[in-house]
């Protein structure tokens, strides 16, 4: 008999027990613990460093001194950092191409990231401002200005860029914050998938095409706060179902930490406590023991790093713990019944429309009178119309998940009948959790209504292909039939036109394209392509003209324009100049008491917010006419005019 080789040897004497395969020990860090507590920690600092008047370089550093020190105490309880076995990282290697394909995906975002500045238009409209008002007073205060999002919002993801801004002085770092979260996503669907009683197969299936949801890829490297929470929704169950079983006290404060942290970045984020608040239950022996009592030091920090804060404050100046009293943004729901069905039909047209469309498409011909007349009453802001393909600022889990889910659906019902792939038996935990999770959506529904719906559910889809995975609870071996090999590669695939296409963060040679469309005289495609491709990177730029116009010494703009301009722009370089807003019913005296010698007036705000024209302000005003600029913020053929304006003809 010949003799066996080396390898082949060895790998019988594995198998055998003779031998022992011995892993060199490494140090691991516990990275999404890090994760949680440094953004537990922008909020706590930021409203510290608030209260104390020193939101600035020198109250940063200090406070990152003492995170850091806290850090070094909780190392070794909390296994922040600890040896572990060395692990290769096999992905790229891997025979399934699914992995691979999210890794080029997420490549092509972090290239971006890299490429562009932050022209997200919520980040340039009022998250980005806030902060610099902030900054220049060095702390938060209630902004005089008829943006009101500047003031009611969240603010979690504001007091994550703050420590970057002030150290840094540049936004071009703010991306690292949507990517760094991002990168964990895959891990915890996996985690939270398995923990709810889904197959392992089929949590590692999802946790590769799940992330390459619209929403989550195309805010992946962009300044968008609604995927952003997914990553403390998910971590937020993933240490309560964690604290079962291990290290209860530090589980359940990260789970707290982390829940707490969702509502803070959004209120629509808000009904996923009750998802929480179930699983809490089905630990709640977990709060007993004498280890778990450093919740009672957890609970401030959470309370601080929650909506909390800025709930009080919407209430102390608005009289409304949303800041809306008058709902005058046109949000909030007094029928439910319009409310769910007004955003079933808005999250249902976003999130079936196509990656690529040659044309804008309406839907709104084709609802019933009668129900557009019921739905108009509590949902005025719904509108079924799909863009070429989905951007950032609107797109939801998209038409490739939805493929996705299909198979598995079809899979389900099947099973059923013929009682095939099924698993023996639901988790009892995992189907109270989906339960809670369909509550959560259909509070959601019945309470806010907003035609960008499908992008500020976006933390919530996790949990919902989730709950269908659940309710089928199909055996894993089915991942290998070449039906979903086949319908996890589209769904991806379904993502990459959307990146490399996005009109914020172009990766491909828009010359050449337009060059070659000219030449064929599409006209029509050429106007649209020259318009999308050029408002949207400049964004960050969009008043450049109008700052030569700008005396360089003037430190404070008056700033007279609608709740929605681009005014980042404008606070360009940062830290030269401030806006304070004003308004025409403002005399001249109080403009000049706010130190302000020159403005930038809207032509738009002067005509549909204030009923007036350039005229009558500069006679009012006694107000001499510097310039004049038209200007494009959005991707429509109509400029809009813009003033600068003098108040000391001197």
């Amino acid at each position: 008999m010949a003799l066996l080789s080396p390898s082949l040897e060895k790998m019988r004497a594995v198998s055998s027990g003779q031998v022992t395969i011995r892993r060199r020990e490494t140090t691991r860090i516990d990275w999404l613990s890090l994760w949680i507590l440094f953004s537990a920690w922008c909020p706590f600092s930021g409203w510290g460093l608030s209260l104390l008047h020193c939101l600035n370089v020198v109250g940063v550093i200090i406070s990152l001194f003492f995170f850091i020190g806290a850090l070094a105490l909780l190392a070794k309880p909390w296994k922040l950092i600890e040896k572990s076995k060395a692990c290769r990282w096999r992905l790229i290697r891997s025979r399934w191409i699914l992995p691979r394909l999210w890794i080029t995906l997420t490549i092509l975002a972090f290239i971006g990231g890299i490429a562009y500045t932050p022209n997200n238009y919520d980040y340039l409209t009022y998250r980005f401002p806030r902060l610099l008002n902030w900054c220049w007073e060095q702390g938060w205060f209630w902004i005089p200005t008829v943006n009101r999002r500047m003031n009611f919002s969240a603010t979690q993801f504001e007091w994550m860029m703050a420590p970057l801004f002030i150290l840094f002085k540049t936004d071009r770092l703010f991306f690292l914050i949507n990517i760094a979260s991002y990168l964990f996503v895959p891990t915890l669907i996996f985690s939270v998938f398995k923990e709810l009683g889904i197959s392992k197969r089929i949590g590692w299936w999802w946790m590769w095409v799940l992330p390459c949801g619209y929403c989550y890829i195309l805010q992946a490297a962009s300044l968008g706060n609604d995927s952003f929470a997914v990553t403390y929704f998910l971590a937020s169950l993933h240490y309560l179902f964690r604290a079962k079983v291990s290290s209860p006290a530090r589980n359940l404060s990260l789970s707290l930490l982390s829940i707490a942290l969702l509502t803070a970045v959004k209120a629509s984020n808000l009904p996923l406590v009750l998802p929480w608040l179930t699983l809490l239950y089905f630990t709640r022996e977990s709060l007993f023991r004498k280890e778990s009592l450093v919740l009672i030091a957890v609970m401030p920090l959470a309370m601080v790093a929650s909506f909390l804060p800025i709930a009080y404050l919407n209430h102390h100046y608005t009289g409304d713990y949303f800041g809306d009293p008058e709902n005058l943004s046109r949000m909030k729901v007094k029928n439910p019944i319009n409310g769910i069905v007004g955003n079933l039909l808005q999250i249902s047209v976003e999130n079936l429309a196509p990656p690529m469309w040659p044309r804008t498409l309406t839907w709104n011909p084709f609802l019933p009178p009668s129900i557009k007349a019921m739905v108009d009453q509590d949902f005025p802001r719904l509108d079924l119309t799909t863009e070429e393909f989905p951007i950032e600022e609107g797109a939801g889990a998209g038409l490739g998940i939805i493929l996705g889910v299909a198979p598995f659906l079809i899979a389900g019902i099947r099973g059923r009948i013929s009682d095939r792939y099924m698993v023996t038996a639901r988790s009892a935990v995992g189907t109270w959790v989906v339960a809670a999770m369909g509550a959560a959506c259909l509070f959601y529904m019945a309470k806010i209504a907003n035609e960008a719906a499908s992008r500020l559910v976006a933390p919530y889809y996790a949990l919902i292909i989730g709950g269908f995975m659940v309710l089928v609870s199909l055996d894993g071996r089915l991942i290998h039939r070449d039906l979903f090999k086949c319908a996890g590669v589209i769904a991806i695939l379904c993502a990459f036109p959307l990146v490399i296409l996005s009109p914020s963060r172009p990766l491909f040679p828009e010359g050449f394209v337009l060059k070659e469309l000219q030449k064929h005289n599409w006209t029509v495609l050429v106007e649209r392509f020259q318009a999308v491709f050029s408002v949207y990177p400049e964004r960050a730029f969009v008043f450049k003209d109008i700052i030569p116009l700008l005396p360089p010494d003037e430190r404070t703009i008056g700033f007279l324009a609608t709740d929605n301009p681009c005014e980042t722009s404008l606070w360009r370089p940062f830290g030269s100049r401030r806006l304070v807003y004003v308004t025409p019913n403002d005399s001249v005296d109080e403009v000049k008491a706010e130190g302000i010698r020159v403005l930038v007036v809207s032509q738009e705000a002067l005509e549909y917010r204030y009923h007036t024209d350039i005229k009558s302000l500069l006679t009012k005003w006694s107000a001499r006419l510097i310039g004049q600029k038209d200007i494009a913020l959005f991707a429509k053929p109509s400029m809009a005019a813009w003033y600068v304006l003098d108040l000391d003809k001197s």
